[in-house]
């Protein structure tokens, strides 16, 4: 299917000038926010400073829930900006979730075309969760760029004529599937490896699985793999690879009920079967908010007639298969969290682009298609709306410290967002859907910029973790060992990472602490100060910094020495 490239690079540039500021603010204006991020980014720099490549480390200890590619990047990433710092830390998430939406541009408009393209960039970049996730040190940006772009090189092979473009397409997605494992495991290649044969199926095209050659898919694997395997067995013989394979793989699969039976320790996030009926939605926000109509579309002849060729129904069939394949597989894992969702947003933002192209093209909605687009354009109203009383409640009730430069924000924001969205209420009411949808775009956007520039940095200040590190760099000498009391992975992760110091860990307090004359110190994170009180309850403690972390966490330095009056 030709498309003038002209109009091919007007969407890319217009959708760089719209993603590019999505994805680079908001990088360096907060610290690192627990869960995740501080345990993540900790062994990006474990890895940076010791230069063991294979294992992935955290505060000393083999962390092998993923593999370390992702890790590895980190490393680099540091290295390369010749230190350690948070918003270094983000580069790689955001680098990663943009170049996923340049993947799903190029595959979509060798689809369906260069409108359907920006679509399914702009609607993916500012899905709720992508969104989140971009901003964040997390291993699943890494994993969605790997799994996208091997799900567009298998399509780009299928539909290819030429023999030598689908057998070097077939050859690259080996390469890229391996490289998903790299990042998250087995879930990297069992989600594109599930897509392709439902794929396959609906087609009824079993015979391109040999055209495939899974063979040279396996040695591919093996060739990438083995020596990572081999790292792990000279650095610890069978005992890295159980955790891996067993504990973090295999076990993740077992009925909550049965959780550990298999390892030492149960792996968590366990939820029921149905658990992303309710979670995909919130995760898909906005834009799940036109899920019906457009898995409706999806699933009708409608649109079809004014297709030029057969590739856009190919390509929804093949968006319909991975959605569906993917989620089912998800669902069937005992592990389950919003965020492990992140693979599938790319083919239900083709789909829900491709409804859209469709509503343009024939400038008319049927009445159930109306409900859904004016709940939508009425969302965004409220939302420009309440912009102001929100920030004038929440400034009288918590926030009485605030940027001067902020109420002037908030009105201006919430003046262009209610303005954009009253238009965008005109335009559909004159069935004027492309200015409709230009309208609802704008507002999204603008209510992201809005977050990431502004309510960003007051986040900040209830959820960092610098405070209260530069309090303990500052309280505890150098040549003094820092004891946590059964730390979780956050703690491991962000006291290293800012203070550059590990932690002894101890799951019970001794004698020999309570006993001991000379100094000590000894942290906690504590919820809802249950181990607060069951330290001092012991007796020779005292708070030298007490730093509340959100609504029921707590973080807390003790020492068996009273803290200095000024």
């Amino acid at each position: 299917m030709a498309h003038p490239n002209k109009q091919t690079l007007k969407y890319l540039l217009l959708l760089f000038i719209v993603v590019v500021p999505l994805f680079s603010l908001g990088i360096a204006n907060h610290g690192l926010w627990s869960a995740d991020e501080p345990r993540v980014a900790e062994i990006g720099r474990e890895m940076a400073v010791t230069g063991n490549w294979a294992v992935p480390m955290l505060n000393r200890r083999p962390f092998l829930e993923e593999p370390p590619l992702y890790y590895g990047a980190l490393a680099l990433t540091f290295k390369a900006f010749g230190g350690v710092s948070d918003k270094a830390a983000r580069i790689p998430s955001a680098l990663f979730a943009f170049a996923t939406v340049l993947v799903l541009f190029f595959v979509a408009n060798s689809i369906f075309g260069p409108r359907v393209a920006l679509l399914s960039g702009l609607i993916l970049a500012t899905t709720g969760e992508y969104f989140r996730v971009a901003h964040w040190v997390i291993v699943d940006n890494a994993l969605t760029f790997f799994v996208v772009s091997t799900m567009a090189l298998f399509i780009t092979g299928y539909l290819s004529e030429n023999n030598r473009k689908k057998f070097l397409c077939y050859v690259l997605i080996y390469v890229a599937a391996t490289l998903a494992f790299y990042s998250k495991g087995f879930i990297g290649i069992v989600i594109p490896g599930l897509s392709i044969l439902a794929f396959l199926a609906m087609e009824r095209n079993f015979k391109e699985i040999i055209r495939m050659r899974l063979w040279l898919g396996v040695l591919i694997f093996l060739v990438m793999t083995l020596p990572w395997f081999i790292a792990l067995w000279q650095q610890a013989g069978t005992e890295h690879l159980n955790v891996f394979f067993i504990h973090n793989h295999l076990q993740r699969f077992l009925p909550a009920g049965m959780a550990g039976s298999i390892s030492a320790d149960a792996s968590g996030h366990h939820h029921p079967f149905y658990y992303y009926v309710t979670e995909f939605p919130n995760g898909f926000l906005p834009w799940s908010i036109l899920l019906i109509p457009v898995l409706c579309h999806a699933f009708s002849k409608s649109g079809r007639l004014s297709d030029l060729s057969f590739l856009p129904a190919k390509g929804r069939l093949f968006a319909k298969c991975w959605f569906f394949a993917g989620i089912i597989f998800l669902s069937i894992a005992s592990t389950k969290r919003t965020l492990y969702l992140m693979p599938i947003f790319a083919p239900i933002s083709l789909l829900t682009a491709s409804y859209i192209d469709f509503t343009i093209g024939s400038k008319s909605l049927n009445k159930t298609e109306k409900i859904f687009h004016r709940i939508f354009n009425i969302l965004l109203l409220v939302i420009g709306v309440a912009l102001t009383p929100v920030y004038l409640y929440l400034k009288k009730t918590y926030l009485q410290t605030l940027p001067a430069n902020l109420p002037l924000s908030v009105l201006v924001t919430s003046v262009l967002v209610t303005a954009i969205a009253l238009a965008g209420a005109f335009y559909l009411q004159r069935r004027n859907l492309a200015r409709y949808w230009i309208s609802i775009s704008l507002s999204i956007v603008l209510v992201l910029i809005f977050t990431l520039v502004f309510i960003v940095p007051i986040l900040d200040k209830y959820k960092s973790f610098v405070p209260f590190c530069a309090q303990v760099t500052a309280l505890v000498p150098a040549d003094q060992s820092l004891y946590a009391y059964q730390p979780d992975e956050t703690l491991r992760g962000a006291i290293p990472f800012y203070t550059g110091r590990f932690l002894v860990e101890t799951e019970e307090i001794g004698k020999d602490l309570l006993l001991k004359k000379e100094p000590f110190y000894i942290m906690i994170r504590d919820k809802r100060e249950v181990m607060t009180k069951e330290l001092l309850h012991k007796g020779n403690f005292h708070i030298l910094v007490k730093q509340p972390m959100g609504s029921d966490r707590t973080l807390v330095l003790f020492s068996n020495r009273p803290a200095r009056k000024p």
